[in-house]
């Protein structure tokens, strides 16, 4: 049985976030939360291992364990973590093949907001949460005494290494300084969440007449077969992309967009962290659940599920957010774009 002992005044924290970008993102303001609360306390972080880098210079974070979903690596882990002792244990979010490194552990107690629960083991699931994944996580904080915070900015830092590729990246593209650079994410891990390419062409035909825009296309190595559909409708005049492997780069060239336009998924909250101008797009996903959350430079448009009940991951086409109409896009684009264009404007007059 793993350890029980629970000290007055907590020493060390390990915060569990093992899924994907979005879900490690949405956790930085409860680690701040974390950090703001317990100032003197160290705060290890449990991390999918290919997300390491979103938590790189965080300030809140003590230590970033990475972690992989295979037998050998969590024996590995836990045999390295087998003689550290955490007050608290907070599952932020991840999948049950976790719970394999908790017979190894020696923690006091451990609170999870998924389903992820076992008493004998003094993992216990909170109940009556909040409905965003943010204050969800938030709750957690509070749960172990914690003050509660309304600060949901996520906390980001680019690597200086990333910022300089970008830079060469884009000047080797003829972009340059003044261009409109409009960033669009074609792909996600769930078919079901894409908005179709020909609206995206469409839209980008919109926005290319009206501003003289360039199209920056972020994708993942597995959705270049999006890219291809869309350079051969749109041409491949004005359009870059990169088949980003590390998150860094991706999120470097994110940042110089002055538009980004992303359905429900990772890269949409790499542009709310990096303070990006944002247009999501929602169906059937939820964006009381997983949308910007006070983030101002956001437009969201979200449509109902064309399904009841919703097949989430058991659906494999994206009728639900054909929904979301070009000439929508387009306004909101307007809304976002205007302004700052007419100000460039009388400026230069």
């Amino acid at each position: 049985m793993p350890n029980s002992k629970v000290r007055e005044t907590p020493e060390r924290f390990l915060v569990i976030m093992t899924t994907a970008i979005g879900d490690t993102l949405m956790g930085t303001p409860a680690l701040r939360a974390l950090r703001e609360s317990f100032s003197e306390s160290e705060i290890h972080v449990l991390v999918n291992a290919r997300r390491k880098e979103l938590l790189r210079g965080n300030p809140h974070v003590n230590r970033i364990i990475g972690y992989r979903n295979n037998s050998l690596y969590r024996r590995l882990l836990s045999l390295k973590l087998k003689n550290q002792f955490y007050d608290h244990v907070l599952i932020f979010h991840a999948n049950e093949d976790v719970l394999g490194l908790f017979d190894a552990l020696q923690y006091g107690d451990c609170f999870s907001r998924q389903n992820l629960e076992d008493e004998t083991k003094r993992i216990y699931r909170l109940r009556n949460l909040p409905p965003h994944s943010i204050q969800r996580r938030m709750a957690l904080v509070e749960r172990v005494g914690g003050k509660s915070s309304e600060d949901y900015q996520y906390t980001f830092f680019l690597p200086e290494e990333a910022s300089r590729w970008a830079g060469d990246f884009l000047a080797l593209q003829g972009v340059r300084s003044g261009d409109l650079l409009i960033g669009f994410q074609l792909g996600a891990n769930d078919p079901f969440k894409c908005w179709p390419v020909e609206s995206f062409e469409a839209v980008a035909q919109y926005l290319h007449n009206r501003y003289r825009i360039k199209i920056y296309l972020n994708a993942s190595p597995s959705e270049k077969p999006l890219i291809q559909r869309f350079l051969k409708i749109f041409g491949g005049k004005n359009v870059l992309f990169h088949l980003g492997k590390k998150v860094g780069h991706s999120a470097a060239l994110i940042r110089a967009c002055s538009l980004f336009i992303s359905p429900d998924t990772g890269p949409m909250h790499m542009a709310i962290g990096l303070q990006v101008p944002l247009i999501a797009l929602f169906c059937p996903t939820d964006c009381r659940d997983t949308g910007p959350l006070g983030y101002e430079k956001a437009i969201v448009i979200q449509k109902t599920p064309t399904c009841d009940p919703c097949r989430t991951r058991g659906c494999q086409n994206n009728d639900c957010m054909r929904q979301i109409t070009v000439e929508e896009v387009c306004a909101a684009a307007d809304r976002i774009l205007l302004p700052s264009l007419q100000k460039s404007e009388g400026l230069a007059g």
